[in-house]
């Protein structure tokens, strides 16, 4: 416990001799520099948010930069003045007034659009980046606090010892204080206030000319996610990817008995899977124990030859295996945050079903587009028929395939893309769910 209260005294004095806290009337010298450590602390947290928010709005003014450029590429001419409108907005609202008691002053609920969906969903991307950053500033004056009473705690007891009453009391009453004003809601911006710590409200205005180079950049990203490890994705897609799959467990849905094969290239002109030489696009990251996948990539090629044919659907899926054709009954859930623009672009949810007996024989496939932040289809072999329907939420688009009891399939989940420089950020995850003909 000494050295723990000497390491912070050592500290304390440090940051006094560097910054000129607010004064502690009434307080001791140890536990004054005990408290221009903290207000110093203060000051640094204050500095090191103020640095994060600029590139926040600048990788905003880019999305809306590249989201404007795709929806002028698929004729788009709404979206396009939808997004020139907001690229508008947002930057007047950088240089404007603040209103501090919103938490994203710039981009509030109000400013949110419905349409065009790649717009909306930028925005509540941007908007949750931002309250990220705020909720991770709290948390940081939290432990910063944390740490300054448990040194006060430390002192009233050495105090307390050496017989100094006065002392102790005045440190006690400091501490007692901290942990009332803890307790507050707006406990981080009254610290702030009360440390004389200037934070900005919203971020400064980014210098669009700079961001032009930026803009025509292509972005990086990792085309291979099966050289990955779990740890190497971002902490979003870790939690998604570790969701435990829930079910009854005495009563556990088909999808229990698929076995994972693996992952491979898949093109939905001829629901192509995992042929030698088949065009290699998109990356997949499958995680079989919780049946979640996480795809991302961009396009390289709009049409490729491959086996006598003209691929322009091309992409990643994962495949399992079921022994019994009567446990083909599922929910594929599909999620983006980059949807298609349009019917016929990219990206795709695909699904498709092979017979393992017959030489991989195609028995059944679908292919429907992204439209939406969430995309879901449905497959279920009747288990007293030879009927397999799958069938799209969407536009309630069902259809039938004949495949009989006790058949060996292969099943392959996965999304593919369509013109080059579409991306695609999206995951996949295979559910339970009830016979299809009672969907509707």
């Amino acid at each position: 416990m000494r050295k723990t209260l000497a390491s912070l005294c050592l500290l304390a004095f440090a940051a006094a001799a560097q910054t000129a806290a607010p004064a502690a009337a009434g307080l001791p010298a140890e536990a004054a520099a005990l408290r221009s450590a903290y207000c110093a602390g203060l000051a640094k947290i204050a500095g090191d948010y103020d640095a994060s928010l600029l590139p926040l709005a600048e990788n905003y003014v880019l999305e809306l930069k590249r989201l404007s450029v795709r929806l002028k590429e698929a004729k788009d001419l709404p979206g396009v003045e939808a997004v020139r409108k907001e690229a508008g907005r947002f930057m007047k609202a950088l240089g404007a007034e603040p209103d501090p008691f919103e938490t994203v002053p710039e981009l509030t609920a109000a400013d949110h659009v419905a349409a065009p969906e790649a717009l909306r969903l930028a925005q509540e991307t941007y908007a949750a980046r931002r309250s990220a950053s705020d909720s991770a500033r709290c948390e940081r004056v939290t432990a910063l606090a944390g740490k300054y009473v448990g040194g006060l705690d430390q002192l009233q007891s050495r105090y307390v010892s050496d017989g100094k009453a006065g002392e102790a009391a005045a440190v006690k009453k400091e501490a007692t204080r901290m942990r009332v004003a803890m307790q507050r809601k707006d406990f981080a911006n009254r610290a702030f206030d009360e440390a004389g710590a200037k934070y900005r409200l919203v971020p400064p205005v980014p210098d669009v000319a700079n961001l032009k180079g930026r803009a025509e950049e292509p972005q990086a990203t990792a085309r291979n996610l099966t050289a990955l490890t779990l740890n190497d994705l971002t902490p979003v897609v870790q939690a998604f990817l570790l969701k435990p799959l829930e079910f009854d467990k005495a009563w556990p849905p088909e999808i229990t008995k698929w076995k994972f094969e693996g992952s491979g290239n898949y093109s939905h002109d001829f629901s192509l899977y995992n042929l030698s030489g088949q065009p290699d696009e998109l990356g997949l990251f499958a995680y079989p124990k919780t049946m979640r996948a996480y795809v991302r990539g961009t396009i390289k090629y709009g049409t490729v030859n491959f086996d006598n044919k003209a691929l322009s659907w091309m992409g990643k899926a994962m495949s399992w295996q079921l022994a019994d054709s009567r446990d083909l009954v599922c929910k594929v859930v599909f999620r983006t945050r980059k949807p298609a623009l349009k019917e016929d672009g990219g990206p795709a949810a695909c699904v498709a079903v092979y017979s393992i007996s017959e030489n991989n024989r195609l028995i059944a496939s679908m292919s429907v587009p992204m439209l939406a932040e969430e995309t879901q289809v449905r497959m279920a072999k009747h288990y007293s028929y030879n009927r397999l329907n799958i069938a799209w939420d969407g536009t309630r688009r069902k259809r039938g395939f004949t495949v009989p009891d006790h058949m060996p399939l292969r099943v392959a989940v996965g999304i593919a893309g369509f013109a080059p420089g579409e991306e695609v950020d999206a995951t996949v995850e295979i559910l339970p769910c009830g016979q299809v003909g009672d969907l509707w």
